[in-house]
C-alpha cells in the first residue's frame, strides 16, 4: 500500500521519478503550444525514418528509457542499501544519488534529440551523455582526495553546468565524452599500478585508441593523436598527478561487472558508426535499428559500472 511512510522510505526514487515524469509533461507542452509540431527540426543522422509526429525516431526515442530504469532501479534498490559507514556507491548516499540521475539524464535526454529532432534537444543529449561520463571522473577523485559528499556535489554539479552552457557555445559535447573516458580509465589503472605512471598512460590511452578507431573507420593512430593531441597531454600529466600523489588505499574487484560494462560499451561502440545514415548496418524502414542497441547495450554498461563500483574495499 502506498502511503506517506512507503513514499518516505523510497523517497530518492519518488523525488527523482517525478522530476522526469515533470520534464515530460513540459515536453508535451511545448509540442502543444507549438501547434502540435516541431519546427526548425533536423534528422539526427541516425538511420531511422523520421515520422512527422510528437516522436520523430520511434526506436531511438523508446530505446532511451533503459537509460531511465537503470537510473530509477538503483534509487529503488537505495531503500535497501545503510546509511552507516562512509559515504560511497555502496550505501545510500548522494555519490549513490547523483550516479542514478546521471542515468536518467542520458536518457531523458537522448529522448529529447532523437524524440523531437529539435536543436535544443541536440544539447540537452549531450548534456545528459556529460553528465554521466563525468560521474565516475568526479567520483574516483572524491576517493582520491577524500571529498565529503558536499564536495563532490559542489564540484560534479558546478562543472556541469559550466560544460552544458559551454557545449551551447561551443559544441564540445563529444571532445569532453572522449576525454573523460580517459581520465577515468586513467584513474582506474592508477588504482591497481600507482607506482608506474608510463603503464597508467599507455593502458587508457591505447584504449581510447581503440575505441576511437572503431568509432571513426578510415582513421588512422596518426589522425587519432592530430584529432586528440590536447587530450593525451593531459592523461600524461594527469598519469604523473596520480602517481604523485599519496598511496591509494582501496581496490575494486574488476571480474566480472567492469569487464562487462566495458564489453557492453565496446559492442555499442563498433555498432554506432555502422548504423549511421547511410552504413552498412542501416535501415531507415525497421524498428530494429542499431542505434537503439547502442542504447541498450549503454544502460548495460550503466549497470554493471554501478556494480563494479560497489565492489570497492579500503586496504588501509
Amino acid at each position: 500500500m502506498i502511503n506517506t511512510k512507503f513514499i518516505k522510505e523510497r523517497k530518492e526514487f519518488f523525488a527523482v521519478l517525478s522530476s522526469i515524469i515533470f520534464i515530460f509533461l513540459i515536453y508535451i507542452l511545448l509540442y502543444a503550444l507549438n501547434d502540435w509540431s516541431w519546427t526548425g527540426t533536423r534528422a539526427s543522422g541516425f538511420c531511422e525514418e523520421v515520422r512527422e509526429s510528437w516522436i520523430r525516431e520511434p526506436a531511438n526515442t523508446i530505446s532511451n528509457l533503459a537509460f531511465i530504469f537503470v537510473g530509477l532501479y538503483i534509487l529503488w534498490l537505495a531503500q535497501y542499501d545503510s546509511i552507516e559507514g562512509d559515504p560511497s556507491l555502496s550505501n545510500r548516499s548522494w555519490f549513490l544519488i547523483m550516479y542514478a540521475i546521471s542515468c536518467t539524464a542520458v536518457g531523458v535526454g537522448s529522448f529529447a534529440m532523437h524524440g523531437f529532432n529539435t536543436e535544443w534537444g541536440g544539447w540537452l543529449d549531450l548534456t545528459g551523455m556529460m553528465m554521466y561520463i563525468t560521474i565516475p571522473v568526479f567520483y574516483n577523485f572524491s576517493r582520491f582526495l577524500k571529498w565529503t559528499e558536499k564536495e563532490f556535489c559542489m564540484y560534479y554539479l558546478g562543472t556541469n553546468i559550466l560544460l552544458s552552457i559551454l557545449d551551447w557555445q561551443f559544441s564540445i559535447g563529444i571532445f569532453v565524452w572522449g576525454l573523460s573516458i580517459g581520465i577515468w580509465l586513467t584513474q582506474e589503472t592508477a588504482i591497481k599500478y600507482q607506482k608506474q605512471p608510463i603503464i597508467i598512460f599507455l593502458v587508457p590511452t591505447m584504449i581510447v585508441l581503440g575505441l576511437f578507431l572503431s568509432s571513426n573507420p578510415g582513421n588512422t593512430p596518426i589522425d587519432f593523436v592530430k584529432n586528440e593531441y590536447e587530450a593525451i597531454i593531459l592523461w600524461a600529466l594527469l598519469a604523473l598527478f596520480l602517481h604523485k600523489m599519496d598511496e591509494i588505499k582501496f581496490e575494486r574487484t574488476h571480474s566480472p561487472y567492469f569487464w562487462a560494462g566495458f564489453g557492453s560499451y565496446l559492442i555499442a561502440t563498433i555498432i554506432w558508426e555502422p548504423s549511421r545514415t547511410g552504413g552498412p548496418l542501416c535501415n531507415p524502414d525497421t524498428l530494429f535499428q542499431g542505434h537503439a542497441l547502442w542504447h541498450l547495450l549503454g544502460a548495460v554498461a550503466m549497470w554493471c559500472f554501478y556494480k563494479y563500483f560497489r565492489t570497492e574495499v579500503n586496504t588501509h
